[in-house]
């Protein structure tokens, strides 16, 4: 008489194949389940701010162009206007 606790290595891979492919749709299912990152809200951007960035970007544009592959610095000077969470979007402060 076969004894009932003793499995073959073909149960045992059907097991595991099977436990595989349920853990595999399990995932695809709960990635899906899963509602996509929401989109950071615009923000309202003062006028003088958008002039300044506007400017900011303008410079940085014309230094990559005159860079020419060589390291360059940038320098700004300290502005009269309150634009420095829009500075700090602008440069990559939120990395």
């Amino acid at each position: 008489m076969p004894n009932p606790r003793r499995m073959s290595r073909r149960a045992w891979v059907l097991t595991w194949a099977v436990l595989c492919v349920a853990g595999l749709t399990a995932t695809a299912w709960l990635q899906a389940a899963v509602s996509p990152p929401e989109a950071r809200p615009e923000r309202h951007i003062k006028a003088e701010c958008r002039e300044y960035i506007a400017e900011i970007e303008g410079r940085m544009r014309v230094a990559k162009s005159n860079s020419k592959g060589e390291g360059s610095i940038l320098v700004f000077s300290r502005d009269r206007t309150d634009c420095s969470d829009e500075l700090n979007d602008l440069l990559g402060g939120d990395r």
